[in-house]
């Protein structure tokens, strides 16, 4: 093994380690988002209309929002454990619990390894001109959408998306669609062929 091997073995070892308390939930929350269920989608869309349906109703300014979420989580996270020691305390822990464990962790520890290379990109390389007209361009574009769509609209639909994306890509949605899309490009193709002789 090289050193960067040993490296990422070592901090995902880590990873491993600082989620140990949080494994049941994770688990579960692994097999909602990967629809492992089929009303699981439901269950997701639901939950997060219903959040943003009260965030909406309650219309707090940010920096309330802001200040409500990070007690959330500064509170769940000291009483998480402790509650889920209690109601998870029955549950036997298996080999196939242990691999989706093992599993989520390697994914999260994938995205942290993708947002370091991507912040070293951003922040510490030169890029090339044209780099950077996109990237402003597209930031522009962003910030004029912003400006445009009310901003709770915008997160919801982009919650949405994010809780979506592991239950479409383990089941292969897109796939699909793509396989559906070159199908009839293919059809039209053929048919375009054929007019032509």
């Amino acid at each position: 093994m090289t050193t960067s091997q040993v490296d990422q073995k070592r901090a995902l070892n880590k990873l491993k380690h600082d989620l140990e308390p949080f494994r049941n939930a994770i688990v579960n929350v692994y097999g909602v988002l990967t629809w492992e269920k089929n009303y699981y989608p439901g269950v997701v869309f639901g939950t997060i209309s219903v959040i943003y349906l009260v965030l909406w109703l309650m219309d707090l300014s940010v920096i309330t929002m802001l200040s409500l979420l990070a007690l959330l989580i500064t509170v769940s996270g000291y009483v998480f454990p402790i509650i889920s020691g209690l109601l998870f305390s029955g549950v036997n822990w298996d080999g196939e619990h242990e691999a989706k464990f093992e599993d989520v962790c390697g994914q999260i520890h994938s995205i942290k390894a993708n947002l370091v290379v991507w912040n070293e990109y951003m922040f510490k390389e030169r890029k090339s001109t044209v780099v950077v007209i996109m990237i402003s361009s597209v930031l522009l574009a962003l910030a004029w959408i912003g400006a445009i769509v009310n901003n709770l609209l915008l997160m919801y639909l982009v919650s949405l998306s994010v809780a979506m994306w592991p239950g479409l890509q383990d089941k292969d949605v897109f796939k699909g669609i793509t396989q559906k899309a070159s199908m009839l490009i293919n059809e039209k193709i053929q048919c375009g062929k054929r007019k032509l002789q």
